[in-house]
């Protein structure tokens, strides 16, 4: 299976109660903008800084959380790394 990993170093800021991603360094001039995201998103982001599969993305996150169930887990982490895919944002 591919690994995944961020396409551009980001930081994850606190801006008006919102937590948001901001790309930092070379990214800047290719990503304007940012990212809003709950916790468990920016939890997913920061495990994404290194690069793995959607499985070690898994067990981590279940690790954090053992109150969710594997499904959970599993249909969160897709959906968000889906749109991190759809937003070119994965390398």
């Amino acid at each position: 299976m591919l690994g995944l990993k961020l396409k551009y170093d980001f930081i994850i800021n606190e801006v008006a109660g919102q937590l948001v991603a901001v790309a930092v360094n070379e990214g800047m001039s290719e990503f304007n903008g940012f990212i809003k995201m709950n916790d468990i998103g920016a939890e997913i982001f920061e495990i994404l800084k290194e690069d793995v599969t959607i499985e070690q993305v898994i067990e981590k996150m279940l690790a954090k959380h053992p109150e969710a169930t594997e499904e959970e887990a599993r249909d969160t982490i897709t959906d968000f790394i889906s749109e991190l895919k759809k937003n070119n944002l994965i390398a």
